[in-house]
């Protein structure tokens, strides 16, 4: 789409040409709009002996190269930042960029749309999510995200049965390998936003639901980091969502980096225009503010856990 609006979107197993993703490309365009900024050109950073060429600061602020954290807090500091937080958080990105993609393993069984938020889940500060259908993928236990996968539409290359179990049981692991990243040091704050059809859809039958959403009341009661809401059927068309499935990245260097990513059925899109980000922004803040509290929320998992009893 023109005008900066879509990233890029594609569907039905596209490999889109692979843009620079992660942390590196976080703080590429932080470090290029604050060269903007100071009106200086990549020859002007040169001049002052910071870089060697225009060209390896090109690949610097699009994300091409590995990035040095020294390099990264030299460029940063010499465009005017001060702030020790927002340095630190340039640090911490560019030393995560330098890190082996953990996901390459599992190449094979990541859809072509979904893989650019994976390489960026990490670097998040914030990650807000809106779920009409499903729990969140982040929060799925390995039984709910199996029953998922075996619904999915299968790929017409694998033939064979036993192939496509298999690769369903390695897409079921990349699930939960994503899920580590609530886990870790210094995860992402994540806010988890679902309509109580959700809770009333018995994904995989009572044992497997009961399950999932037993998961759900223990993350949101034991969990700081994490924040469930579900937003009750007694809602009505204020409560309607601008998309079914919807995901917010805010990212600690600059919330002109922040990004909405929006998934369909077979395919996905994301957006980075300010203007559309800012828009999807205050809709979840907005839906968020019509859920259930937290008492309310924890009350709802469970009467529903309580319905899938024996």
């Amino acid at each position: 789409m023109s005008g900066g609006r879509v990233l890029w979107a594609v569907g039905d197993g596209e490999d889109p040409a692979s843009p620079p993703a992660g942390a590196g490309r976080v703080v590429g365009t932080h470090l290029r709009r604050l060269r903007k900024d100071k009106g200086l050109r990549l020859v002007d950073v040169v001049k002052a002996g910071l870089v060697g060429s225009a060209p390896t600061l090109s690949r610097i602020e699009n994300g091409t190269t590995p990035l040095k954290a020294d390099m990264v807090l030299r460029l940063a500091q010499h465009y005017g930042v001060t702030d020790d937080k927002v340095l630190e958080s340039l640090v911490k990105l560019a030393t995560r960029s330098r890190d082996a993609q953990w996901f390459e393993e599992f190449r094979d069984v990541i859809p072509g749309w979904v893989e650019r938020l994976i390489s960026v889940e990490s670097a998040a500060q914030e990650i807000r999510t809106y779920e009409v259908q499903y729990v969140p993928g982040l929060l799925q236990t390995p039984a709910y995200a199996r029953v998922l996968m075996e619904h999915a539409l299968p790929d017409p290359s694998v033939a064979d049965p036993l192939k496509n179990q298999a690769r369903r049981e390695r897409a079921v692991k990349l699930r939960q390998a994503r899920r580590a990243l609530l886990q870790e040091a210094g995860a992402p704050h994540y806010y988890a936003l679902v309509d109580e059809a959700v809770l009333a859809r018995p994904v995989g039958g009572a044992a497997v639901m009961r399950g999932q959403l037993r998961e759900l009341y223990n993350l949101e009661e034991n969990v700081e980091w994490i924040h469930i809401r579900v937003l009750p059927f007694s809602k009505g068309a204020e409560a309607m969502a601008p998309a079914p499935s919807i995901t917010y990245l805010s990212f600690p260097a600059d919330r002109e980096e922040d990004m909405v990513y929006l998934e369909v059925r077979n395919g996905g899109s994301y957006l980075t225009n300010p203007e559309d980000v800012e828009r999807y922004r205050l809709a979840l803040t907005g839906l968020w503010a019509m859920a259930a509290t937290r008492e309310e929320t924890l009350a709802l998992l469970d009467q529903y856990i309580a319905k899938l009893a024996d």
